[in-house]
């Protein structure tokens, strides 16, 4: 595999992971969702979604470019969140702090976490918010928030779920949630499957491919 192939698949996949997660009440529901996320040069990309609420894990299959990588996130641990990038055209994984992307680039993609439906800004320092209308979107009746700071964005959060249906960035970067179901999810999707080669990232980064 080229490392300039492997870079472009880690640096996508930080991006994504590090917008995941459960740091601030309420929690996330348990559902699997399709997922659409269109980046600011309007590159499109699709992948599945799922959140189980309950053991606070989330799961991110996503197509992009060509490739295909899974995003396991584990946040039993709210202040430290793990991660795992999957890939399995190469049967390989790497785990990493999901905190650890670094400046630049943990801001990169909307936010997908759970929102304070009476304060959805409350934990962004130096975001204020406004809601603007309802809507109903993918099925969810949805409270339309205007957010505005360091990056405006308009969010769709659902009434029932607390969970951001749809959001949208200043800079045109998206991501909405469709075929929404709700419900427990198999505990083996948050694990690598059997025989996956463990990679070194920082050997990766320092120019080192896995042989």
């Amino acid at each position: 595999m080229k490392q300039r192939t492997l870079t472009l698949m880690i640096l996508i996949a930080i991006v994504l992971c590090a917008a995941a997660t459960w740091a601030q009440p309420p929690q996330f529901p348990s559902l699997s969702a399709d997922m659409k996320m269109t980046g600011h040069r309007g590159e499109d990309s699709t992948g599945k979604m799922f959140f189980s609420g309950e053991t606070k894990h989330m799961r991110m299959e996503i197509a992009a470019r060509g490739h295909n990588m899974i995003m396991l996130v584990d946040s039993t641990n709210t202040a430290n969140p793990k991660s795992t990038m999957i890939m399995p055209d190469q049967k390989m994984y790497m785990e990493m702090s999901a905190y650890g992307a670094g400046p630049g680039m943990r801001q990169r993609g909307p936010e997908i976490k759970p929102y304070d439906p009476t304060n959805p800004c409350a934990s962004e320092e130096g975001t204020t918010c406004k809601k603007v209308g309802t809507e109903t979107m993918n099925g969810y009746v949805c409270d339309k928030w205007e957010f505005t700071g360091k990056e405006n964005r308009t969010v769709w959060i659902s009434q029932k779920l607390h969970f951001p249906i749809k959001s949208v960035s200043q800079d045109g970067t998206s991501v909405e949630f469709s075929n929404i179901k709700e419900g427990p999810q198999d505990a083996s999707l948050f694990t690598v499957p059997a025989g996956y080669q463990k990679m070194d990232m920082g050997a990766m980064m320092g120019g080192k491919a896995p042989q």
